[in-house]
């Protein structure tokens, strides 16, 4: 039979029951030019707001005009952007960072009433594709937010996942706070530490988080009242050198069948300078310098059932994704992905520091600092994207596939 002849009733019923993710539109579409016109019409009927999603990593980028309702999204299976309609997004004063697909956005406005101004700190979780939103409470009622009016009060990570209906979220330097979908407040959680929080991730359960210091500490949000407790901190044998970008993600080795913490930490090059913040030593840019350059990377494992740690080498067939946003990791076998590979973007020490301030100031070298790093010969290939996002709020990050 010459599938080029089929009856175009039968074959838009195929495409609409196998278009399930943008790949399968690529795949379907390019059988031939019939099938194409089919798969192009097919696709204009999917229930999505704004087109099939991925079904890998997309990076989400922002136009210079942080007020205007459109954004982009690029593609690693064809490397093709789509333009998307998202006013849910827009706004100059409005700021948004990912976790799991999905998009956490913070408004801040001032409403004046009689002699007195208020500040409102609207929050809402919004997904970029179906454009399905959820109200989540004023950032302003989670305590000691209020107290923070520079910019390290900005939220520098958030976790959420469909399944769950916790929201965390990290902010200043060592701050964390929690709430539930349809809870009218957000909880503080007490760390107590004095170190500054670099990344966060769920894994079995429980939050963890990476801090300055070198330790993974972590507390379960489920329960009724969530207390920090230290895990583990990375021997300095492994790594002395002060840490300015480092992330941490769960994985399930199914080699081994056990559970554990990834660091990964982010080396820039050393055209640094030594700057005391806060009674602190902090290396960071000469002000002067908008460039912020990826050097390598660092990768250590630490294992939650007998507590030791080992340096990573390869990651086999799995891909890591860091930067600004989520840290993740998948395995993909279509060979769309690169292995044993960190898939990274723009995330310079001033994002961790100061960081939508940071930004603002190197906007002119937006979607510069982008690569994979090959763990195999420690090498670095250049992600290019003709997209650049010039935005002073929101920087590129990785959207997960949902």
């Amino acid at each position: 039979m010459d599938w080029s002849e089929a009856f175009p009733e039968l074959l838009d019923v195929v495409a609409q029951k196998y278009m399930v993710y943008y790949e399968d539109y690529l795949d379907f579409s390019g059988v031939c030019k019939f099938w194409h016109s089919i798969a192009a019409q097919a696709v204009t009927k999917v229930s999505y707001s704004n087109g099939l999603p991925s079904r890998l990593p997309s990076l989400f980028i922002t136009d210079e005009k942080e007020d205007v309702e459109f954004r982009r999204l690029f593609f690693l299976s064809n490397r093709s952007t789509r333009k998307i309609r998202l006013p849910e997004v827009c706004g100059k004063n409005k700021s948004c960072i990912s976790s799991s697909g999905w998009l956490l956005t913070v408004e801040d406005y001032i409403v004046e009433e009689s002699d007195d101004t208020f500040d409102y700190t609207a929050a809402k979780l919004i997904n970029p594709i179906s454009r399905e939103t959820i109200d989540l409470p004023k950032i302003d009622t989670c305590p000691g937010f209020v107290e923070h009016t520079d910019p390290d009060s900005e939220i520098r990570k958030v976790l959420f996942s469909i399944e769950s209906p916790v929201v965390v979220v990290s902010w200043g330097r060592s701050m964390l706070g929690y709430c539930c979908i349809g809870d009218r407040n957000w909880t503080a959680i007490e760390t107590d530490s004095g170190g500054m929080i670099f990344d966060i991730t769920c894994y079995d359960g429980r939050v963890y988080y990476l801090d300055n210091y070198f330790r993974i500490r972590s507390c379960d949000v489920y329960g009724e009242d969530p207390v920090i407790v230290d895990v583990s901190q990375l021997p300095r044998c492994f790594y002395n050198i002060d840490l300015e970008v480092a992330y941490i993600i769960g994985l399930d080795d199914v080699d081994d069948g056990k559970k554990k913490l990834l660091v990964v930490i982010r080396e820039l090059l050393d055209e640094l300078m030594e700057v005391k913040v806060d009674g602190f030593e902090v290396r960071r840019y000469p002000l002067w310098r908008n460039i912020f350059e990826t050097k390598s990377f660092h990768v250590f494992e630490y294992d939650l059932e007998n507590g030791k740690w080992s340096k990573v080498n390869g990651l086999g067939k799995k891909t890591l994704f860091v930067g600004f946003g989520s840290s993740f990791w998948i395995e993909d076998t279509s060979g769309m992905i690169k292995s044993n590979c960190i898939y990274y973007t723009d995330h310079s020490p001033l994002h961790c520091q100061m960081l939508y301030r940071g930004y603002k100031r190197c906007k002119t070298e937006a979607c510069r600092d982008m690569g994979i790093y090959h763990m195999c010969d420690r090498t670095i290939e250049p992600l290019l994207i003709e997209e650049k996002s010039c935005s002073n709020f929101t920087p590129p990050m990785w959207l997960q596939s949902m």
